[in-house]
């Protein structure tokens, strides 16, 4: 709502601007080309910083509205114009001049603003982490040559018991063939019919600490004379804890039958030893075979 002092004050301003005594010399500024921007009592009404807002809206619409052909013209500020408080509702000028005033405000060059941004970047990365909490790879395979068609490295014999005496021909053990369904196995055989056998064959694994791990093998156990085997056992353990083994029922043939072992475990440090025992009590003769040992992550 525009108050009464102040509609009083802005029409006094626009009756100086026709009846001032310097009107006529005023007028004689219509036929100045409106690029030029005179500053009349009108064009500085429009600038003047408590009107401009609402100058320019009244403008904006004059512009682009049919500009009568008479004399004078009447100008209606637009609504939002009132409700602005910033001009008269109702002036009366010549069209010339209303022209000329609302191109020079249209047409100013606004004050160049920069404008500052400010760009945060994050990064994120990601890793494989252990149970431990502490970031874990290991190569694969986790066993080396477990299907042994590279000979037996880095497999190693630790134990043999009896101990092993090259001048009989009662122990044997090595890389033979074939393997199951592949070229090589690992076998191990006692012809000794003694009353306790042990051969231990073992390598040591890269792991994750705390990490679970899965654990499969292939294996036989026969009797070379065709008797059948007596207690004779394999069993695979890592870190001396079990984790897969046959039982006495898995001693079968001949012909071989190859039979398969699983088991899991959980990693107590970044390195194990996994062993494969070859055992046999109260035998006459006995032959192991394994081939394809693997463990991978659980």
């Amino acid at each position: 709502m525009i108050l009464p002092s102040t509609l009083i004050a802005i029409s006094a301003l626009l009756h100086q601007a026709v009846a001032a005594p310097n009107a006529g010399n005023l007028e004689k500024r219509e036929g100045i080309a409106t690029t030029t921007c005179n500053r009349d009592n009108l064009f500085r009404s429009f600038i003047d910083p408590r009107y401009s807002a609402s100058a320019s809206a009244f403008c904006s619409t004059y512009i682009r509205s049919t500009v009568s052909t008479a004399a004078t013209a009447t100008a209606t500020v637009s609504k939002r114009a009132l409700a602005e408080r910033d001009l008269p509702a109702t002036t009366q000028y010549p069209s010339s001049r209303l022209s000329s005033a609302c191109s020079c405000i249209l047409t100013a060059k606004p004050t160049p603003t920069t404008v500052f941004t400010t760009t945060k970047t994050t990064t994120i990365t990601t890793s494989a982490t252990s149970p431990t909490g502490t970031s874990c790879s290991v190569a694969t395979p986790i066993v080396k040559n477990g299907g042994f068609e590279a000979g037996q490295a880095p497999w190693t014999v630790t134990n043999v018991n009896p101990p092993y005496d090259p001048n009989y021909d009662y122990e044997f053990f090595n890389v033979t063939s074939p393997g199951y369904n592949s070229a090589h196995a690992y076998t191990v055989t006692d012809n000794l019919a003694s009353s306790y056998f042990e051969l231990d064959l073992a390598q040591t694994l890269t792991l994750c600490p705390g990490a679970k791990y899965n654990f499969a093998a292939r294996f036989y156990m026969t009797d070379s004379k065709n008797i059948p085997t007596k207690e004779t056992y394999l069993t695979f353990f890592v870190d001396d804890v079990r984790v897969a083994g046959s039982t006495f029922a898995d001693g079968v043939g001949p012909p071989i039958v190859w039979k398969q072992l699983s088991g899991s475990f959980t990693a107590k440090g970044a390195s194990a030893v996994l062993k494969a025992a070859f055992v046999a009590t109260n035998y006459v003769t006995v032959t192991w075979g394994i081939d394809d040992v693997v463990v991978t992550p659980a």
